[in-house]
């Protein structure tokens, strides 16, 4: 059986797609407002899928999602749905292999800010651990599960969590706020796309405009952190807008650029996105490879040979090949012109389905 890769979108449904082919191999329709974010579970062979909002975005939206859906991707159905309340806006979703719980990000809409705690045995919230910023949007942790480093948007830093004391640890100066983060495969380094990815919606063009700098506006980077000194070691600086940043199983990192059309011109097309690979150790870009309309989301298989990459706006899934760094593939997951909704990442290792 090939390997799979399960792709979310915000417009309501998952699909699953044979990472050879590339075709569709089965669908979810009819899922609970805006998924968002998506992880895989190998020893329960299950998905865990975030509702954050009920309609909107990040920073608009008129009604909080409270829910993560739990898929079994082999029928595929819902299995199950969790109630996070009284954490609101589920967003990120990440596995503790340690502990086997689920570390959910809570953007902080009903006053509960922090990393919602839940036991994948009961599936129950069982916590939630408090954090000093608010709007908690991307996480990632340490493969031995013991820490996790948060990004606020907003928010000047970044904040590191003790897993197993369920507190935190410390922060880290990020000057203009931070997109993803993601953490190397020893655990000794993270990475965070920083500023603030500032957008606004133009209606006529039906497309995200970049919002003009304001004084003092940072330019982007990408920051490369000493987890043991919480001290920024290196950094990489990139012409436009970054959000999606993952690390790649051999320690290099992709970025994802995003590039707007001008905001003056009504007739004014998508302006494709590129992704770069970037080596860790020198903090230089390896190899670029051209994305579509705003690439929103990567991942990586797990043995290192290829990146997904989900582009939000053209409704699309770049498929990468990492050996010979080539484009291989286009997946039309919802496109078709306007908001295509393409969101969440998840690959399903071979016999894992």
């Amino acid at each position: 059986m090939s390997e799979v890769l399960a792709v979310a979108t915000t417009l309501g449904h998952l699909d699953l797609y044979d990472t050879v082919t590339l075709e569709s191999i089965g669908r979810i329709d009819g899922l609970i407002a805006q998924p968002h974010e998506l992880a895989w579970d190998p020893n329960r062979r299950l998905l865990y899928l975030t509702h954050t909002y009920r309609a909107g975005g990040y920073g608009e939206a008129k009604d909080a999602g409270h829910e993560v859906s739990i898929i079994d991707p082999a029928i595929p159905v819902v299995i199950e749905v969790i109630d996070t309340r009284p954490y609101l806006a589920p967003h990120d979703v990440e596995i503790d292999p340690v502990l086997d719980r689920l570390y959910v990000s809570i953007e902080d809409r009903g006053g509960h800010n922090g990393i919602a705690v839940i036991d994948l045995t009961t599936r129950k919230v069982i916590g939630n651990i408090a954090l000093p910023e608010a709007n908690c949007h991307w996480m990632a942790i340490t493969p031995d599960g013991k820490l996790a480093v948060t990004a606020h948007k907003e928010a000047g830093s970044l904040t590191v969590v003790d897993l197993g004391a369920g507190a935190v640890a410390g922060s880290i100066p990020c000057p203009g706020g931070a997109e993803e983060v993601d953490v190397s495969p020893d655990g000794r380094f993270a990475y965070a796309a920083t500023p603030l990815m500032a957008v606004d919606v133009n209606v006529k063009q039906g497309a995200f405009n970049r919002r003009p700098p304001g004084p003092g506006t940072l330019p982007s980077r990408i920051l490369k952190i000493d987890l043991a000194t919480r001290e920024v070691v290196g950094e990489l600086a990139i012409d436009e807008v970054l959000c999606a940043l993952r690390v790649a199983p051999d320690g290099n990192f992709l970025v994802g650029e995003v590039f707007f059309p001008d905001p003056e011109d009504p007739d004014a097309t998508p302006v494709p996105g590129k992704v770069h690979r970037v080596d860790t150790s020198t903090m230089t870009i390896r190899a670029s490879y051209p994305a579509e309309d705003f690439p929103f989301t990567i991942r990586c298989s797990p043995d290192g040979s290829t990146a997904c990459i989900a582009n939000l706006m053209s409704g699309t899934v770049t498929v990468v090949d990492l050996i010979t760094d080539t484009v291989t593939g286009t997946i039309a997951h919802h496109a078709g012109g306007g908001f295509g909704g393409t969101h969440g990442l998840a690959w399903i290792p071979e016999g894992d389905r």
